[in-house]
């Protein structure tokens, strides 16, 4: 008799693709480098791609619950919505799902002589909303510079660059009054850049109810430092604005990561971690804060990224209440290195379960492309210790033979069900590349 293969939180979905594991290009799809990943109505995905081209361009596609590619979305047949900017190289970093069942694309442009970041919102046939920016499209300068380049919905033919990065990108999120807030770089002149965060209205315009201007400067208070980064931005239930990132001082042995606080109307919120308006958590090595989220239930907070420590990358997770506080619930109310598999890891996103549970997704290795890489996904309890329900011990790993594997995001379905994304990598003489893409679903 043959004997059945146990179905547990942790186990690949074997309804979804392939064993659980969609691989593209696919015959009938072409577009493969999958950067983000949105649940969708009736457990569909909507996912964001790299099109490889020259200069690189973007795309969108649905994926059915069962893995297949839905190819009538567009209308053109291919399965594809395709955006590109003439003149500019394109990256996209997340999607955002709206209140209509359109969506929100973000990213950032860039050509040899400007660049910033992006905002595309969708209908829900993949139109671009013409309501919305310019012809859908709301673009942020990095600096105060003609936006110059056409937009163009479609194939681009052009020369230039194709771009490749390995920048986390920058989140974004949509208020319950539908006003968009997301973090992005501004620039008086070269030398004068700093970080600030954003409020547009749902019509793409500025919000000037926020911090007078639509958007306020990121500056860590009580001390000289500089934010290097915003990563991340989470609006709580009363409106106030959670912002993490990472800072350095004058020195790169004085670095750290951070969450600060706006109030509604963009101002520093003084009230947070008892009056600081600030939580930092210092270390002289390199150290990342690449993910945020909420709990429902009761607002707290969890950061997770990574922090160099012995020689190796581990995951870097902790938690905090929801007024700023280390939460003593989660390891004592110590941050929690972990490094589960010898040759290190990151966590590049993080989610909180219905049940206080904590997932994290990340990159095993040392940050580059290499032997060891591969996806590593894992649960945690509310106290943060591993939970043992999950894959048999707490954690599964992603490892194809030939391909190296880097997570690039994961998303939870309305079901619990775990969805994964990345690149797949290549060897090539010199330096690895990009050879396709995969998803992966697992039970939850």
């Amino acid at each position: 008799m043959a004997r059945s293969i146990p179905i547990s939180a942790g186990t690949l979905d074997p309804t979804f693709a392939n064993g659980g594991v969609l691989t593209l290009p696919t015959a009938e799809f072409t577009g493969y480098y999958t950067k983000a990943i949105l649940p969708l109505a009736e457990n569909k995905l909507l996912i964001a791609m790299h099109l490889p081209r020259l200069p690189a361009a973007i795309g969108l596609g649905k994926v059915n619950e069962d893995g297949t590619i839905d190819m009538g979305f567009g209308g053109a047949g291919t399965g594809l919505v395709e955006f590109s900017k003439k003149g500019s190289d394109l990256d996209v970093y997340q999607l955002r799902g709206l209140s209509d069942g359109g969506w929100l694309v973000i990213g950032q442009f860039s050509s040899i002589d400007h660049g910033g970041a992006y905002v595309l919102r969708y209908l829900q046939d993949g139109r671009l909303d013409t309501l919305f920016g310019e012809g859908g499209v709301r673009l942020l300068p990095y600096r105060n510079e003609p936006a110059g380049g056409e937009m163009v919905d479609g194939p681009v033919i052009s020369t230039g660059a194709a771009q490749s990065s390995n920048n986390n990108g920058v989140s974004v999120v949509v208020q319950t009054d539908g006003k968009i807030v997301l973090p992005s770089w501004v620039e008086d002149d070269p030398s004068q850049g700093q970080w600030a965060v954003f409020r547009l209205n749902p019509d793409g315009t500025n919000d000037d109810t926020f911090n007078g201007s639509g958007f306020a400067v990121i500056e860590l208070p009580g001390v000289v430092r500089t934010p290097i980064s915003v990563r991340n931005v989470v609006i709580q239930a009363d409106g106030k604005v959670l912002v993490s990132g990472e800072y350095i001082q004058d020195t790169a042995a004085s670095r750290g990561v951070y969450v600060l606080r706006l109030d509604a109307t963009g101002r520093l919120d003084s009230s947070f971690n008892g009056g600081v308006g600030v939580v930092t958590l210092p270390d002289s090595n390199a150290i990342h804060a690449n993910a945020m989220a909420l709990r429902g239930s009761d607002g707290a907070i969890v950061v997770a990224g990574d922090i160099w420590r012995d020689q190796h990358r581990h995951g870097l997770m902790f938690v905090l209440t929801s007024g700023g506080f280390f939460d003593f619930s989660f390891n004592s109310g110590q941050p929690l290195f972990s490094r589960l598999v010898p040759q290190g890891h990151d966590w590049h996103r993080c989610a909180w379960q219905a049940d206080g549970s904590i997932l994290v997704a990340g990159t095993t290795g040392r940050g580059v492309v290499e032997a060891g890489a591969s996806a590593l996904t894992a649960r945690l309890r509310a106290d943060g210790s591993l939970d043992p329900t999950f894959g048999g011990g707490g954690f599964v790993l992603f490892d194809e033979d030939g391909r190296h594997e880097t997570v690039e995001d994961m998303a939870l379905m309305p079901d619990g069900r775990i969805v994964v994304g990345g690149f797949a990598w290549l060897d090539h003489p010199g330096s690895p590349m990009i050879g396709g893409s995969w998803i992966i679903r697992y039970l939850a």
